[in-house]
């Protein structure tokens, strides 16, 4: 166990280094895709550093997957979000969520989850952009998240 932990630090310590800055957030995530775009499934971590929050992915071993498609190669999924750029970050349903990336809506159009609806829809995370652009994410401390944006 001490040895995973050593791991973690010298990780993020790794991140610190290359980004520039010290991680105040971080936690796992599962990126579902951006507004009227294609629906993903990319596991992964994000993790927020200064004014800027980063996504990225990592490969999954799935041995039945690589012996079915040995053409296909992993590329990792990677990206900033500049946190002056969003303007908003709220809970939404996971079918509003799937709607909004499949085109079927407009970024405003997602329905926000009360206390109550959370009971009985799944959630994802929306992160509206000033350009009106969305993405979508599976947060594993959501409201914590939102309340550190």
């Amino acid at each position: 166990m001490k040895d995973v932990k050593n791991e973690a630090k010298k990780f993020w310590e790794e991140k610190e280094a290359e980004r520039g800055g010290k991680v105040t957030f971080h936690t796992f995530a599962t990126f579902h895709g951006r507004s009227s775009d294609r629906q993903l499934t990319n596991g992964g971590l994000i993790y927020i550093i200064d004014d800027r929050i980063y996504f990225e992915d990592f490969e999954r071993e799935n041995w039945l997957i690589k012996l079915i498609s040995r053409k296909q190669k992993y590329e990792k999924t990677e990206f900033i979000i500049k946190i002056k750029e969003i303007s908003l970050a709220r809970i939404v349903s996971r079918n509003s969520a799937l709607n909004c990336i499949a085109g079927f809506c407009e970024s405003l159009e997602t329905k926000e989850l009360s206390a109550f609806t959370k009971l009985f829809a799944k959630p994802m995370v929306q992160i509206m952009m000033k350009n009106g652009s969305s993405l979508f994410f599976d947060i594993m401390r959501a409201n914590d998240f939102i309340k550190v944006l």
